[in-house]
């Protein structure tokens, strides 16, 4: 173990966290790290406790804005608008009337009507696959194009601005994952949040004017939420229906090419066995690393004593392979039942489009591995450099 405190942007916490993060878990479930100022949690027992127990709250806004100061601010004056809207950063009641009109349109029933869609716009890029080189990076070519077009699909973003979207998804990622050491920060954050504004605003504009059937003209016409509510909800749901779901997909691919034989069953497994390997896949490694939260009364933990105020990363990775709470639980099992993991996490909080994210996995990874049975790891693969995200920043592989 490198050093000796928690640090989630050393090697190897990038390069191999369930080693990582497992011994940190196997020594203590709740531990403070230094290097970040925060609790983490790696347990499965004390993460599923964070994420339904009062005493952690998600309300972070007012403090993350009041650091901002100087050029700074002025920078993400209009990203702060967006996530501002953002329901993951409230408490309820607040939470639950920000979430309340998306919440009927993303049921596991409501999703289910967008099969075919998932199917169309899989097979469109698995035919451009086969139609051109043999070696690709998979995360370019496969694992970020499927869920921009599918988000962009439900949105009603215009097909012309989809290529915009996978873009702004990124560039908006250096301020929701916080990417302060790199030297553009300023201006690319200043760009992601003004870009959104006008390219969203004018659409919700166009929807007002000519509502259709698609999830901008619902929130267009609601008078549930204020404008910048609106955008910034728009923002939050453009952004982690893209960027996770890409993550997951390429972190799943990546897993399967390690367990040939569960890949060729997943290729041609019936609905339940199918389901029962995406949830395998989600719990063994997901998409990602932690997701954070704030104490909001004093509180003890696993013998630890956690005070108002003080931060928390909830480590999903470590907490979704603790023995604990997992038969061997470093073994990727497709039979596995039942599957408690925390991949979406749990609560008020359980990822809203989670049921969208487990649809496109369900449909992409099977239609992957028919199309190309050969499919092969051709080069090293690039993990992008973050606290919160596990996503690889490239996939190299042969398609055979």
């Amino acid at each position: 173990m490198s050093g000796d405190d928690i640090d989630f942007l050393c090697a190897d916490a990038i390069e191999r966290p369930h080693e990582y993060f497992g011994r940190w878990r196997d020594r203590a479930p709740v531990a403070w790290s230094q290097r970040h100022r925060a609790w983490v949690f790696t347990g499965h027992e004390e993460a599923l406790w964070a994420f339904t127990s009062p005493t952690m709250s998600t309300d972070r806004m007012d403090a993350f804005t009041a650091r901002q100061t100087g050029e700074r601010a002025a920078a993400l004056a209009r990203a702060i608008e967006l996530l501002r809207g953002w329901m993951l950063f409230h408490d309820p009641p607040e939470h639950t009337r920000l979430r309340a009109p998306f919440a009927r349109r993303l049921t596991p029933k409501a999703v289910s009507g967008l099969h075919d869609d998932v199917g169309a716009e899989c097979d469109r890029l698995l035919d451009d696959m086969a139609a051109g080189p043999v070696a690709v990076d998979l995360v370019d070519t496969f694992a970020h194009e499927l869920p921009a077009a599918v988000i962009g699909r439900l949105f009603g973003v215009p097909v012309d601005q989809q290529e915009w979207l996978r873009g702004w998804s990124e560039r908006f990622g250096v301020v929701v994952f916080g990417a302060t050491d790199r030297p553009d920060y300023l201006s690319v954050a200043r760009a992601a949040g003004e870009e959104f504004h006008d390219v969203l605003g004018s659409l919700l504009a166009e929807r007002r004017a000519d509502p259709r059937d698609d999830l901008v003209s619902v929130l267009a016409t609601t008078d549930e939420l204020s404008d910048l509510e609106v955008l910034g909800a728009c923002s939050l749901l453009l952004f982690a229906g893209h960027d996770t779901t890409a993550s997951q997909i390429a972190t799943a691919t990546l897993t399967l090419l390690d367990h040939p034989a569960i890949a060729d069953m997943l290729a041609t497994a019936a609905d339940d066995e199918r389901n029962a390997i995406v949830e395998e896949l989600l719990r063994f490694d997901g998409g990602a690393t932690a997701m954070m939260r704030i104490v909001a009364d004093d509180v003890e933990v696993a013998g630890q004593q956690l005070r108002r105020g003080e931060a928390v990363f909830l480590n999903l990775l470590a907490a979704n392979r603790d023995s604990r709470a997992f038969d061997r639980p470093d073994d990727l099992d497709p039979h596995r039942s039942p599957n408690p993991h925390l991949a979406f996490g749990q609560g008020p909080h359980f990822c809203l489009g989670a049921a969208l994210a487990r649809l496109e996995l369900r449909i992409a990874l099977p239609a992957l591995f028919r199309r190309f049975p050969e499919l092969a790891l051709d080069g090293q693969v690039g993990w992008k450099r973050d606290i919160s995200d596990r996503s690889a920043a490239r996939l190299p592989v042969s398609l055979g």
